[in-house]
């Protein structure tokens, strides 16, 4: 009785040794596991971070070529209102309201406000109305 009560001990001690390394593996694994996720979401956050950066760097370019466009227009729009101000001195018959010089002024104003290429409105050069006003 003696041997196999020593044998039995023998085994319920084996089995808590393979419990207390199951135990002991589990948590190595949890903390294993914990800083692999760390480093994963470390990871996803500088990519984050990296393309949040490039395109406010594309925001701050298009916003850069939007105002030097909007400031171009506008240098645009002041030199028509100062022609403008020469056809209003020219004299307007009854019958036709605008002539010829003044509907180039108005042709060149909406394409300088729908931000088309000063040049090509009405098909004229920009200098053909200031020529023929003066």
């Amino acid at each position: 009785m003696g041997v196999s009560l020593g044998l039995s001990h023998v085994i319920l001690a084996g089995a808590l040794t393979a419990s207390a390394a199951g135990i002991g593996g589990f948590f190595y694994g949890t903390g294993v596991g914990a800083a692999q996720e760390q480093a994963a979401q470390k990871r996803a956050h500088d990519a984050a971070r990296a393309e949040r950066d490039r395109l406010q760097g594309q925001i701050d370019a298009s916003t850069e070529r939007s105002q030097t466009a909007e400031y171009a227009r506008q240098t645009n729009v002041r030199e028509i209102y100062h022609e403008s101000q020469k056809v209003i001195e020219r004299p307007v018959y009854r019958n036709v309201c605008v002539d010829a010089d003044g509907v180039g002024l108005l042709d060149r104003a909406a394409s300088v406000a729908n931000g088309e290429s000063v040049a090509s409105a009405a098909g004229t050069a920009p200098g053909a109305a200031e020529g023929a006003a003066r």
